[in-house]
């Protein structure tokens, strides 16, 4: 699973390496506005991100979705969806009209240390790329959100490689994939075939342990990537 990672600039800054001269939609990036979010080195579930649309726009969006179903059960939110499951009824509605990105620089993964306590890994990109990660949303570009709406990442199986940290890990894509990806032509279909095809392969990445500090959610600040 993804549970946390680190978005180390402004939503719109992940934006601008998507944008080509024959693309319009990306109305963000003439704009004087400042942005609206902040950098968070320690982004959680329950907390507002910025996430890309499939029009430019960048919002902030809470991560987890419970749907009513789930309320009415006492169920805790999702936070992931798996690639496997993309187009049963749980999730196709949204593979149709709610992909989006949720952009970050790296993410966290955890293994049992000897101690028996957890050590934490940061994961991202050897070429320092941003991490353009598949997402899905029941919130509408323009929509009010309501209590239990949200996003959730799309993950797959982790390979053998450098990221098996973990058994689960976030779709990942270059920036050609991730304009298909939000490119409302692309069939629920197709989109689902290039979350199970088409993300980053395990020798794209690197990780290293970090300090036990971003163990809290709640803490912040960029020393949470100093590599130990």
């Amino acid at each position: 699973m993804c549970g946390r990672f680190a978005r180390a600039r402004y939503g719109i800054d992940y934006v601008n390496p998507l944008a080509n001269d024959h693309d319009t939609r990306w109305p963000l990036l003439s704009s004087d506005s400042p942005p609206a979010d902040t950098p968070s080195w320690n982004a959680s579930p329950g907390t507002l991100q910025p996430v890309i649309y499939p029009n430019g726009v960048v919002r902030r969006v809470h991560w987890g979705y419970r749907p009513a179903w789930a309320q009415a059960k006492g169920l805790p939110q999702i936070i992931n969806a798996r690639v496997e499951k993309l187009l049963t009824s749980a999730w196709k509605p949204m593979l149709k009209n709610g992909r989006i990105l949720a952009p970050a620089d790296q993410w966290y993964e955890w293994i049992k240390a000897d101690d028996g306590g957890k050590q934490p890994y940061a994961i991202g990109t050897k070429s320092h790329a941003p991490l353009w990660m598949a997402a899905l949303t029941n919130v509408a570009p323009d929509a009010e959100q309501k209590p239990g709406d949200g996003f959730v990442l799309v993950t797959a199986a982790t390979d053998t490689g450098l990221v098996d940290v973990h058994d689960r890990r976030p779709v990942v894509f270059d920036a050609d994939t991730a304009r298909q990806w939000l490119d409302l032509a692309t069939s629920p279909e197709v989109a689902a075939e290039l979350a199970r095809t088409a993300a980053l392969p395990p020798e794209a990445f690197d990780f290293f342990k970090v300090g036990r500090a971003v163990n809290r959610p709640g803490t912040d600040g960029p020393d949470l990537l100093n590599p130990l």
